[in-house]
């Protein structure tokens, strides 16, 4: 690679110094890319400390998105990602940054969640506007560290007695944000910048708080750990087992005793809390090698998909783990905190299938819980959603209220959804690729990019362009560029819906030989300029739910009927604006169909159209629908409050001895699921006639 112009960096290439602006306003270096055996950052930034992961990160902006994903992150950036704070409270008040005060923790969570989200957009994007906004706050944070509490203390005056049920939670939450701009930016010598793990070593070790009993202080744990895989000291392992062991024996509130989570029961918890509690030991494993701990960690997993799956790939949340039935939805937070914690046991396990899920889950519920223009989202989030209402919430929760209408902070005081939906794309892009124990890398997670990594015995740099319209189109093409020849394994996910990829390299076909963590692993020299296809054919697929439901999907994408919205925007003053109101929306088109597909003819019975040429918003213009039979459904309509008739809300799905299909067969069209507002994704089962 040649240097760029007025370049005078010897060992930099062009995808460094381009970049020059950024990382130096952000604190940045190309360390921060290279990373160690860890890629936790820069190599002297982290301890030699024994990691037990199959798998390991690399550090926030190691991955640059490309293509329709850059353009998606970027919407999300200029809407509500960088404008929230100027919309709608909490998040307008001066929260981590200033002796703000509050009635409870909660307003210094959402607003956490957030400046975490928004941290991870601002690296990923080099948002040189965002970065500085969000490093108002953090750098406040760290520059009154023992302002409060004590020595070393890192928070607000109004939670620093160490006593209260969550008066650690929102730290854990915050965090988070520090964690990914040290990763990212913590560089040995540099004076401008902190240095984080110590300080976050100082709050941990001097806290007389109690992190075993109280409701989620046990979620620090996290950070705890680290702290210590940076720090190496050996006191901050013992306080996060110390904490766990402690946690085990009151864990009631978290449904997580070892006699209700090895026997698979129904999870009888907060979804979000038993999101952030079950990550921690297979996080536990990774510093410790505890099979004890990795154990545990699958079984309270176990317990999710056996039990409480819906079909957009996340778990019927609301708040507390609900049925599985067409009605059943989740908290937009569970998106974020789920998808994080499965991160983590890809880490642990190194099976493919918990990438799987990831994208499943980012694919699907991600987008369809979020107003496609970002500028307002769901609290509640459906896949049978007919209207979406100030008043039209279906769920046992909240039945009645405005949870499921589409807002810039959906639910106002309890705003922690519009802080957390923030980090569920940039965190995908982040977790792209992962190092291996043997110095490779892994591409587990798809979609146009490019990562910059050190790879091989020799710790060579390297730079893999990843050209793809996944997860609508089923080529991924994988270009390598380094100055030299490189030795180093490169795996590839195959996710479990494939059953038969096809591998090129140069034009050349390779036997796809799949191991079983569902990888296909490359173990060679790679030269400059290389390229590696991966196709991954797409089948259609039918899912089966409650009340005669079923659903179709083709690859990771679930298909749904969208339905045509009336949109109304109301302005509530304080929680939204003009130009981000609140937003109601009811239906303008048919919803009352029927499936009837024959599952024994599903190729036939189904029509794939894909449109060609590049794609740019493929949430707004889809690239790729479906067209099935269908039966309108006699009878089947919206449902009315008996004491408010003029109060609707989605029906459950009909009972067809009752409501009998109409009329003749019709074919109508599929869309991703997460291009739609509203719509029907479990639909009826009816009879095929010809």
């Amino acid at each position: 690679m040649k240097n760029p112009p007025n370049c005078s960096h010897a060992d930099c290439g062009p995808l460094v110094c381009n970049r020059r602006e950024f990382l130096r306003l952000a604190a940045l270096a190309s360390a921060a890319l290279a990373g160690g055996r860890l890629s936790f950052g820069a190599e002297e930034s982290h301890a030699n400390v024994a990691y037990y992961g199959a798998l390991s990160p690399l550090a926030p902006g190691a991955v640059r998105p490309e293509g329709w994903l850059r353009g998606w992150l970027e919407m999300q950036a200029a809407e509500l990602g960088s404008k929230l704070p100027q919309v709608s409270w909490p998040f307008t008040e001066p929260y981590w940054a200033g002796e703000e005060t509050g009635e409870s923790w909660w307003p210094w969570e959402q607003k956490a969640y957030w400046l975490d989200g928004a941290t991870r957009l601002a690296l990923v994007l080099e948002d040189k506007d965002l970065m500085a906004q969000v490093r108002t706050t953090l750098d406040y944070t760290l520059d009154h560290a023992g302002a409060n509490g004590y020595n070393g203390y890192l928070g607000p005056k109004f939670f620093e007695d160490p006593v209260g049920d969550f008066h650690r939670w929102p730290q854990n939450v915050l965090f988070r944000a520090l964690m990914a701009l040290s990763d990212a930016t913590t560089v040995p010598g540099d004076p401008e910048s902190v240095d984080i793990p110590a300080a976050l070593r100082k709050h941990f070790l001097n806290d007389p708080a109690d992190y075993g009993k109280p409701v989620r202080n046990i979620t620090n744990v996290e950070g705890m750990l680290w702290a210590y895989a940076r720090t190496g000291d050996p006191a901050l392992l013992t306080k996060a087992e110390n904490a766990w062991h402690e946690f085990m024996e009151y864990c009631d509130y978290a449904d997580m005793t070892q006699m209700r989570v090895y026997a698979a029961t129904p999870i009888n918890c907060h979804g979000v809390t038993y999101a952030e509690t079950m990550k921690l030991p297979a996080i536990l494993y990774l510093y410790t090698g505890g099979a004890d701990y990795l154990r545990f960690a699958a079984a309270t997993e176990r317990r999710i998909f056996d039990l409480h799956m819906l079909i957009d790939g996340i778990p019927s949340t609301t708040e507390y783990f609900r049925t599985t039935t067409a009605l059943d939805s989740h908290e937009t937070c569970d998106i974020s905190d789920h998808t994080w914690s499965w991160g983590y046991m890809l880490m642990a396990t190194g099976q493919a299938v918990w990438a799987d899920r990831v994208e499943r889950a980012c694919f699907n519920a991600g987008p369809g819980a979020i107003k496609k223009d970002w500028k307002a989202l769901q609290y509640f989030s459906c896949p049978n959603q007919f209207l979406a209402t100030l008043d039209s919430d279906h769920n046992v929760m909240e039945h009645g209220g405005r949870m499921m209408a589409y807002q810039p902070n959906p639910g106002q005081r309890t705003a922690c959804c519009g802080g957390n939906v923030h980090r569920i794309f940039p965190n995908y892009t982040i977790r792209m690729w992962m190092k291996t124990a043997d110095n490779g890398l892994a591409a587990v997670l798809y979609g146009p990019s490019t990562v910059t990594a050190r790879v091989g015995d020799s710790a060579s740099l390297v730079s893999i362009t990843q050209t793809t319209d996944y997860p609508f189109r089923e080529r991924i093409e994988f270009r390598i560029d380094a100055s030299a020849p490189v030795t180093f394994p490169l795996a590839l996910r195959v996710p479990g819906w494939c059953s038969a990829p096809r591998l090129e390299i140069d034009g050349i076909h390779t036997p796809a030989v799949i191991g079983e963590k569902g990888f296909i692993v490359l173990r060679r020299t790679f030269r400059p300029g290389e390229r590696i296809v991966l196709t991954l054919p797409m089948k259609l697929a039918l899912s089966y739910w409650p009340q005669n439901g079923i659903g179709i999907e083709r690859g990771p994408i679930v298909y749904s009927l969208a339905i045509k919205e009336q949109w109304s925007p109301r302005v509530e003053p304080k929680y939204t604006t003009e130009e981000f109101p609140s937003w109601e929306a009811t239906p303008a088109s048919d919803w009352n169909y029927g499936l009837a597909v024959d599952p024994e003819k599903l190729e036939h019975d189904v029509e794939i159209k894909q449109t060609s040429g590049p794609i740019t918003n493929p949430w707004e213009n889809p690239p790729v629908t479906l067209t099935v039979p269908a039966n309108k459904i006699k009878g089947w309509e919206l449902q009315a409050n008996p004491a408010n008739p003029e109060q609707k809300f989605t029906p459950p799905l009909p009972e067809l001895s009752l409501n009998r299909p109409a009329g003749e067969t019709e074919r109508i069209t599929l869309v991703p699921y997460g291009s739609t507002q509203l719509r029907l994704t479990v639909f009826p089962a009816v009879p095929r006639t010809e």
